[in-house]
């Protein structure tokens, strides 16, 4: 699949609306990215899955794909896709409470705005315990994926992830942490984005003109704003 043929679409009133696929003549609600850094030897890995657009009165199910899979050895080179995948993706969900890869996407993002390049926001994907622990949220994704790809009620399509396809053939049967589904990359890039669009449905967006995006504080990442 040529990703560069994605390109975003905007309603009437000039803000943001999703994404249409010429290659694919398909056309999206929201992208999002699942992001697995490096883990003990095991390379970084991304996904990237699509929202079919559809009638939201219809009562229709959702309808999710696979766009596109890249493996990274080095968090810069991950981040660096990130980056340039941007303009087509909505969020990147990933783990981002252990402190190495805080520190990590701020050295960074520190580097790209020293550049004057476009920096790059990471999100902490739903149901992660206080200590970081994903075991819930992989659970959940592995249930959903599962009932989304039964026999006659197929709404998951992976055709254009080959390697994740491959690797969900490796998970057990029965895994026992979230150790399990971490040392398969592929997996837990896939579990991190689709168990967060599952789990927060698409919503419509306002119709209101899009607003530019705020800039990146080098001094005041976004882990570090403290709530009113």
């Amino acid at each position: 699949m040529d990703i560069t043929k994605i390109t975003r679409r905007h309603n009437d009133a000039g803000a943001p609306s999703g994404y249409s696929d010429s290659e694919n003549h398909l056309d999206y609600f929201r992208i999002c990215g699942g992001v697995q850094w490096p883990y003990k030897g095991s390379p970084g890995f991304l996904v990237l899955a699509g929202e079919q657009v559809r009638n939201l009165k219809s009562g229709d199910p959702s309808k999710f794909y696979g766009l596109a899979e890249s493996e990274h050895r080095k968090n810069d080179d991950m981040l660096s896709k990130c980056v340039e995948l941007s303009t087509i993706v909505d969020t990147w969900y990933s783990n981002m409470i252990p402190e190495a890869q805080r520190v990590a996407l701020h050295q960074f993002n520190l580097g790209q705005e020293q550049k004057h390049l476009t920096a790059i926001q990471l999100t902490n994907v739903p149901m992660l315990s206080e200590a970081g622990d994903a075991a819930q949220l992989f659970r959940y994704a592995e249930a959903e994926l599962d009932q989304r790809t039964s026999e006659g009620r197929k709404t998951v399509f992976l055709g254009e992830c080959a390697r994740v396809q491959a690797a969900l053939q490796r998970v057990p049967e029965e895994w026992d942490s979230a150790k399990d589904i971490l040392n398969l990359p592929e997996v837990t890039a896939l579990y991190y984005v689709l168990g967060a669009m599952f789990r927060l449905p698409y919503g419509i967006p306002s119709r209101e003109a899009g607003r530019a995006e705020t800039e990146y504080d080098i001094f005041n990442p976004p882990w570090e704003k403290k709530k009113d």
